[in-house]
């Protein structure tokens, strides 16, 4: 079990269409480890399990989106061969990636710190909405560390000069070097965050039933396969399925 400190929960809003998973670790930046990463994954991956649920909407509690990973547990990898090493940072990487395959889209204020394994985070959330205070760091170097999952996808989304920019500790990106990048989708003023995410989450309930999972389904299956061919029969999907509703309707 994770660290007492550390409380997820999830709420529901909207008679169930908006799933609320709030994860508070603010008195050590929202930083993470196996455990409470492992708890927040199950959490939202139920939440989308129900039908009724159209969005997630991911509130990370305090002043910081993440702090990156709890360096409190690089202990237990002391004296560690390398392949046990690599082997936990496969299995973090892996948990992002179920929250990127999720079948709702999630919503999430990022504000203050992005710090290390944060940026992997931000990366698995699907419509991220960054205060114009965001920051987002990597010092992993400084310890003698060569970033893993966070450097790939840093290195995937940026140009390769910022990549090493940033990987190497020299700089820190800023709010709106993250829009550019598309590693969130706007960048509004510190104020209006929370309003803005609101406006989002309502956009998205507007959509007709069933129509946001499978817009879902149409990004996540182009980027996994890099062809259309499933984009095609979900759209067909949709179409045939609104086709009908107007003639019943009319």
């Amino acid at each position: 079990m994770y660290d007492a400190a550390v409380t997820i929960t999830l709420t529901h809003g909207h008679d169930g269409r908006v799933a609320c998973v709030r994860y508070d670790n603010a008195a050590r930046g929202n930083c993470v480890d196996d455990a409470a990463l492992r708890e927040l994954v199950d959490t939202m991956t139920a939440a989308a399990a129900d039908e009724t649920c159209v969005v997630i909407r991911l509130d990370m509690a305090g002043r910081h989106f993440c702090g990156g990973w709890d360096t409190s547990s690089f202990a237990e990898l002391a004296g560690a061969p390398p392949e046990t090493v690599a082997a936990r940072l496969r299995g973090s990487d892996a948990a992002l990636a179920e929250i990127r395959r999720l079948p709702v889209p999630v919503v999430a204020a990022v504000r203050g710190r992005v710090i290390g394994f944060g940026a992997g985070l931000l990366d698995a959330v699907h419509l991220p909405v960054a205060a114009a205070d965001a920051r987002l760091s990597l010092p992993e170097a400084r310890f003698g560390f060569a970033p893993a999952g966070v450097g790939h996808t840093i290195t995937r989304a940026l140009p390769r000069p910022h990549a090493y920019h940033l990987l190497t500790g020299a700089a820190t990106a800023t709010a709106a070097q993250l829009h550019a990048w598309g590693l969130v989708a706007r960048v509004v003023p510190d104020a209006h965050l929370d309003r803005e995410v609101d406006d989002l989450v309502d956009s998205l309930l507007a959509l007709p039933q069933g129509t946001v999972r499978a817009v879902v389904e149409v990004v996540e299956s182009s980027l996994a396969s890099g062809a259309p061919d499933h984009a095609y029969d979900v759209s067909a999907r949709t179409i045939v399925a609104g086709l009908a509703a107007r003639a019943v309707s009319g």
